[in-house]
């Protein structure tokens, strides 16, 4: 009895850690046959999804990172904002 209960408690804490991630609405890519197929379900172009294999910090088993288009191109406007701000920063210092 004690085992089954332990193991309930195991699953139900794997299961909560699992919804702390937030997807955004993005399946689980494991392929590039994926990639292709959400991405042929997707009307509109800001949508698509730009998948690469990563490995993550400290880690050697590569992972499939996904962003949308539209993703893309705001992580790309905040990091030249942010390096445009940080130039202006040190300017100012110097």
């Amino acid at each position: 009895m004690k085992t089954l209960l332990a193991v309930f408690a195991l699953a139900a804490t794997l299961v909560s850690c699992e919804n702390l991630y937030d997807d955004s609405g993005i399946p689980r890519i494991r392929s590039q046959k994926q990639v292709d197929a959400y991405n042929a379900t997707v009307s509109s172009e800001s949508e698509k999804l730009i998948c690469s294999r990563e490995k993550p910090l400290g880690s050697n088993i590569p992972q499939w990172f996904c962003v949308t288009v539209a993703q893309q191109e705001r992580l790309a406007l905040e990091a030249r904002e942010n390096i445009e701000t940080l130039g202006r920063a040190t300017s100012i210092s110097q």
